[in-house]
């Protein structure tokens, strides 16, 4: 009896011995019992932890692809009167003249001031000195033709529209939107807090005569999709008129075309579009 009972502790010993062996139970601090893993940093984390990362990254990825879309573009909203332009400025060329010319028939756009003149661009109002005719005359009927940025500031204008590229797209995308970037630096430096809006460069007609290898609607769609990012690095305001006024195949519609010897000025039904696109999108900040 004395020997089954040696026995028997023997056996028992070895059992615990080898349960020992088996490692320590999962730790009571864990109220998951689920496998964990170790991250690149170094931490011990479970498995929900890393679904949880993961959809956290999926859902920033999600909202990055949105953004990515469109953001900067000014989206329509409910239209202001014509008054909200009285301290508006507006600067373009020879396609802008017609909206000039409209609003001084119409005032859809109220009070604005327009600094637009045939054949000017961002590339040669840069060079232009005080006094040369090619610069747009302020104030009217004064013979005056100051600077592009002195005459903005005499006006007293709070907000800038501007609308160049046509006459200099040309010679090259990226060098014209820098040039434009110049000019608008040098119209807030004489304007300090000026409110700063990009409108996208209007469309030729399909059957433009003046469409060649370096302008055409690609290298215009080239020069505004610059500008829009521009826009978002510089936290300027873009306003994309030409999708007023486009018709199939990215062209401007010949209903909205007044002449046809270019393609590329408008009559007053697309100036109309134009000035009735600007009424329903003005950003919300500057309401």
């Amino acid at each position: 009896m004395q020997w089954k009972r040696w026995t028997i502790a023997v056996l028992t010993l070895s059992l615990l011995l080898a349960l020992a062996a088996c490692g320590p139970a999962q730790d009571a601090t864990d109220p998951t019992g689920e496998d964990s893993t170790t991250n690149q940093t170094g931490e011990t984390t479970s498995p929900e932890d890393t679904q949880n990362t993961q959809e956290n990254q999926d859902g920033q990825d999600g909202q990055d692809g949105e953004e990515a879309a469109d953001t900067v573009s000014v989206p329509e909203s409910a239209p202001v009167d014509a008054g909200w332009f009285d301290d508006a400025a507006f600067v373009g060329d020879s396609v802008s003249v017609t909206l000039a010319n409209y609003n001084s028939s119409y005032g859809t756009l109220g009070k604005a001031k327009f600094f637009c003149s045939v054949s000017l661009s961002q590339t040669n109002a840069l060079s232009y000195q005080a006094g040369n005719e090619r610069l747009p005359e302020y104030p009217a009927g004064s013979g005056q033709h100051p600077r592009i940025e002195d005459g903005i500031a005499a006006s007293g204008a709070k907000k800038v529209y501007l609308m160049l590229g046509m006459n200099c797209i040309a010679s090259g995308v990226d060098r014209v939107s820098q040039d434009l970037v110049t000019l608008v630096s040098k119209i807030q430096e004489k304007s300090p807090g000026i409110a700063v809006l990009i409108e996208s460069v209007t469309p030729m007609t399909a059957d433009s005569p003046r469409a060649d290898g370096s302008l055409n609607n690609f290298t215009i769609q080239e020069f505004n999709e610059k500008m829009k990012a521009i826009c978002q690095e510089k936290q300027w305001y873009y306003v994309n008129v030409a999708e007023a006024v486009t018709g199939d195949a990215g062209a401007l519609k010949a209903e909205y075309s007044g002449d046809k010897a270019m393609g590329i000025h408008f009559n007053y039904d697309g100036a109309a579009a134009w000035a009735n696109y600007l009424l329903t999108h003005v950003p919300e900040a500057l309401k």
